[in-house]
């Protein structure tokens, strides 16, 4: 008895035969697609990360710089302002958000010369954020991103500005190996700094002993 024939008809029906391709397809592009969605899932929370930080930057200068006439701003009213802020980043840990909150008053350069000097009047940080350089400050073009020890050309003038310095460390939670293998570091640095005018006062002095007074 010869089972060759019955070979060759079960070998040309299985080549034939095209009721797994639908499984194979699938299991080819999952990797992918799961690839896909985590990435954008990451992107998601990264950029709402973002405009968090942005938020908290915001609110803490604009109700700095909302100080009533004729008083001082104490350290107890700055740390109901900075627990408020925190409050923002929720459902975002807080525990890498660092925030800086300075003052920096212009006097009037001598003459003959024209314009403004900057100086550090006080800062105060919270989580270890960084402070103010107590010294001249720099001007940098508008819009650049010149750091602690600059202020926008544009916001020379007469007065003093409330600074708010933001930084917060974002560590997605797949990617992370990834980033330190390409960045050395885990997470993604943020920072965002908002610069305001007091509504209601030229200056507005710090009455705490915390942070650091200038002069």
């Amino acid at each position: 008895m010869s089972l060759q024939p019955n070979c060759g008809r079960n070998v040309k029906g299985l080549i034939k035969s095209d009721s797994g391709i639908a499984a194979v397809e699938f299991a080819i592009l999952l990797p992918f697609m799961l690839f896909v969605y985590v990435g954008a899932s990451e992107l998601v929370q990264a950029m709402i990360t973002s405009r968090k930080a942005s938020v908290i930057a915001r609110s803490l200068a604009d109700l700095v710089a909302q100080q009533p006439a004729n008083t001082n701003l104490t350290a107890a009213q700055l740390n109901d302002i900075i627990t408020g802020a925190k409050a923002i980043m929720s459902p975002f840990a807080s525990a890498p958000l660092k925030m800086t909150i300075s003052s920096i008053e212009f006097s009037a350069k001598t003459p003959p010369a024209t314009g403004y000097n900057a100086k550090t009047k006080w800062t105060v940080s919270y989580n270890g954020g960084a402070l103010r350089p107590c010294m001249t400050l720099t001007s940098a073009p508008d819009g650049a991103n010149g750091g602690l020890s600059t202020v926008p050309a544009g916001l020379y003038g007469p007065g003093s500005l409330i600074v708010a310095d933001v930084a917060y460390a974002y560590t997605p939670a797949f990617g992370g190996g990834v980033l330190a293998w390409t960045t050395q570091s885990s997470s993604v640095q943020m920072a965002r700094t908002m610069y305001m005018r007091p509504r209601l006062q030229d200056a507005i002095k710090y009455a705490g002993t915390n942070g650091v007074t200038c002069f």
